[in-house]
């Protein structure tokens, strides 16, 4: 039977926490963030710009828990409750961070090269504009998503 989850709050230059680590007993088992991926100067709102800058490159999934994780790993309450939280810390890290380079290597080698592409075929299938952009978007989201399949792998 599971135990009653007990918090400790992880803090990072500020006043206020940023997210906690979840024990049962001695081992951890949750971190939460406060704050949204997209809320980077961690205000407790996502501005329009925020907003905007989390979703033109690259997307942030999963980037305020690995903070949270990363600046727990160095917090003397939580490593003294669960002395492998460091290396548990370090694969959530390298999870967001290996996610982040296969978007990166689409955008630096795949995108351009799937945008031309993409507009021949949409400009010799319709000469509208309207289905011309919906066949162009549709090809570029369906070959993200093979390649973000495939580097799943």
């Amino acid at each position: 039977m599971a135990g009653k989850i007990e918090w400790i709050a992880v803090r990072k230059f500020k006043p206020y926490p940023i997210g906690a680590v979840g024990f049962i007993g001695n081992d951890a088992v949750a971190v939460v963030s406060f704050f949204a991926d997209a809320d980077a100067n961690q205000d407790g709102t996502v501005s329009k710009g925020e907003w905007l800058g989390s979703k033109i490159m690259f997307k942030l999934d999963g980037k305020a828990v690995a903070e949270v994780a990363m600046q727990g790993r160095v917090d003397p309450d939580i490593i003294m409750r669960d002395p492998t939280f460091p290396q548990m810390a370090a694969k959530m890290f390298v999870n967001f961070a290996t996610g982040l380079v296969a978007q990166g290597v689409y955008q630096a080698y795949f995108a351009r090269g799937v945008a031309l592409v993409g507009n021949g075929v949409a400009s010799r299938i319709t000469s509208s504009m309207v289905k011309q952009l919906a066949i162009r978007k549709g090809f570029e989201t369906a070959v993200k998503s093979a390649f973000v399949a495939a580097t799943k792998k």
